[in-house]
């Protein structure tokens, strides 16, 4: 409930408020209060944990383990997929440190809100693009978790500098700059080529931005689990983001839409 309030106390109306947010950054980043939050942690994968309930992530070398101190000064430490699996099978604990973290992510990404560089510097140098993408894209980790951890992709890395928004598609141009033929490729070729910079940084999460709606549309009921909507719905936030900030060549942008069309029509046609 304290983390909570604290979220709320960060914006008003979806919009943030400088004011509070730097004053809440200042305290619950202070070293002298590290003791409320719990810090996470990549670490190699442990060979002994790779067993066939807990199986690490293929494409990843490295795991995510969160770190705590109790009421009596006692440290704890597990990972995070290791609590994930436990608080499933019904350990009240694991399932009560788990959710006080997914506050304290809720918290993070309140605090980094319409970029307040303040938190940001801070939260990002912890939870980096690679950290979090793991935690996104990892199907052992519940659903509200997943869509706390891509909700904070958003707002500490996606939405910052150096990206800008941009014009996805140029509805108005000078007569002079009007070929006579043109490709869906030529479209591309005058912008900016630092989108390539941008994009070589969040290319898994583009990735699994795209296997993830492409999933949604296929299945047959894509709406029926509330718990996985949450998490549709931040990805497909995100990828509103991506395609604003300009990571997606015209083509690109083509593939995505019909796959967010298709989206559409599932709600539509039930």
């Amino acid at each position: 409930r304290f983390l909570d309030y604290l979220s709320d106390l960060c914006v008003s109306n979806h919009i943030a408020i400088p004011v509070t947010q730097e004053l809440i950054c200042k305290c619950v980043l202070d070293s002298k209060n590290s003791d409320i939050l719990i810090k996470t942690e990549l670490r190699p994968v442990k060979e002994m944990a790779q067993t066939h309930e807990y199986l690490s992530i293929e494409y990843s070398e490295e795991e995510v383990w969160l770190t705590w101190t109790d009421k009596n000064n006692d440290h704890h430490e597990k990972s995070i997929r290791q609590l994930a699996q436990e608080a499933r099978a019904g350990n009240a604990h694991d399932e009560n440190v788990l959710s006080y973290y997914r506050y304290q992510l809720k918290l993070f990404a309140r605090m980094c809100l319409d970029r307040q560089y303040l938190a940001i510097k801070e939260i990002s140098q912890q939870l980096g693009v690679d950290l979090i993408f793991l935690c996104m894209a990892d199907e052992m980790l519940p659903f509200d978790l997943r869509a706390s951890f891509c909700h904070l992709m958003l707002h500490v890395h996606v939405d910052r500098d150096p990206q800008e928004l941009v014009m996805p598609v140029k509805f108005a141009r000078l007569w002079t700059e009007i070929p006579t033929a043109i490709t869906i490729k030529d479209y591309d070729s005058n912008l900016n080529v630092s989108r390539d910079d941008k994009k070589n940084k969040f290319a898994s999460t583009m990735e699994f931005v795209e296997d993830y709606l492409n999933n949604v549309v296929s299945e047959a009921v894509p709406f029926a689990n509330e718990e996985k909507n949450k998490l549709t719905f931040e990805v497909v936030s995100l990828a509103h983001n991506l395609i604003y900030f300009g990571f997606y060549s015209f083509s690109e942008l083509l593939r995505l839409t019909r796959t967010l069309l298709g989206i559409i029509d599932c709600v539509q046609n039930p």
